[in-house]
């Protein structure tokens, strides 16, 4: 048996390559302050924070209306009775614990350590990147509504329920039954599918000021067509412009205005349709197009509220917690704690590409 007092020698401080890991720690804290502060591109595109179980919404209502004067009698007297729909958001928490060795902390250099911290914020991005989309292209109706911890209906966007009555706009009215989760008919998307999600959007007062944009987000195997519309040719109404970023290429025809950027508000855009942006990632299922009209990272019109806790500050975003240790490297658990619902149900439409019957919500794990 070894005897002996340990001193302060045998405490593991560093790594093999010499960097200290009380360093690499506070490292890590600061790289988790970056990430809260530049939350996902998509969550903070499309989302608004929200520290609330819930919101209420205005709907139409009565209206008063002029009436001709009287050179000798009063007006008559006006009230209208307000409506509204009070739509809830959920909170969830999740957590990822890293163990280390003391084995593998004597062995190991900082980059290796750093590799299982960058794993970490990879899962994080992932995370929110694929709950706002379940958020958007989950359809939910009346009656099978999941509620939050306080009873209230979390909505998706117009379901097409007996309750889905979008409000008055520009002179429009919408009847009860309203649904933004489409089906396009035929086996391969086209312009005019496109152009149909654009409308439905626009027609609720959303994607028509140039401080809002209408971001239609596909799967490369979507984009590859989209890429090849022109107006006129196949059910096209309007061109397909490639952005700025987009390879060179030759053509005999002129563009006509600006091209679309490269990126907007970080997100890479292959080019335009009409007055919508194009966004392709693999992480958009195949055989789907998400159009969502934005206004800005953190805009009250964006569809989605992004809930977190009410009180307390510091249980906001992720957050990266120390073991019990004697070094917070030995083991860590990263937490974090948000939920997701829609509130403003006519900023965003969803057409399943499919050749007939309803709209199928795609598994997004």
């Amino acid at each position: 048996m070894a005897r002996g007092i340990i001193s302060h020698g045998d405490i593991l401080t560093h790594t093999t390559d010499g960097v200290p890991l009380n360093s690499i720690w506070q490292e890590f804290q600061a790289t988790i302050a970056t990430v809260n502060r530049d939350r996902n591109l998509l969550a903070s595109l499309f989302t608004f924070d929200i520290n609330q179980p819930s919101d209420v919404l205005s709907l139409d209502g009565d209206k008063m209306n002029f009436e001709s004067k009287s050179e000798f009698g009063a007006p008559k007297s006006g009230q209208v009775t307000p409506t509204s729909l009070t739509v809830g958001f959920p909170l969830d928490w999740f957590d990822l614990r890293i163990a280390y060795t003391e084995d593998f902390l004597r062995d190991a250099t900082a980059a290796q350590i750093e590799t299982q911290h960058n794993a970490a914020l990879e899962a994080n991005n992932r995370l929110l990147f694929n709950s706002t989309l379940r958020a958007l292209m989950t359809k939910t109706v009346a009656g099978s509504r999941p509620t939050n911890d306080e009873g209230t209906q979390i909505y998706a966007l117009y379901d097409g329920s007996a309750d889905s009555k979008p409000p008055s706009f520009a002179g429009q009215t919408f009847a009860s039954g309203h649904d933004h989760y489409l089906v396009s008919g035929a086996a391969a998307v086209d312009g005019q599918d496109l152009a149909d999600l654009i409308k439905t959007i626009q027609h609720h007062g959303h994607g028509i000021s140039g401080a809002e944009k209408i971001v239609l987000l596909v799967n490369p195997q979507e984009g590859e067509p989209i890429r090849g519309f022109r107006a006129g040719v196949a059910s096209s109404p309007y061109d397909f412009i490639p952005s700025e970023g987009a390879p060179a290429f030759l053509t005999s025809e002129n563009i006509v205005g600006a091209k679309p950027p490269a990126t907007f508000q970080g997100l890479p855009v292959i080019g335009s349709y009409a007055s919508a942006l194009v966004v392709e990632s693999y992480y958009v299922p195949a055989g789907y197009v998400v159009a969502v009209a934005t206004s800005g990272a953190n805009s009250s019109r964006n569809p989605l509220g992004f809930r977190q806790h009410s009180t307390r500050a510091e249980w906001r975003g992720l957050r990266i917690k120390p073991g019990t240790e004697r070094y917070p490297l030995v083991g860590s658990t990263y937490a974090q704690g948000f939920g997701l619902g829609v509130r403003n149900r006519g900023a965003g439409a969803v057409m399943q590409i499919k050749e007939s019957g309803t709209y199928d919500s795609p598994s997004i794990p």
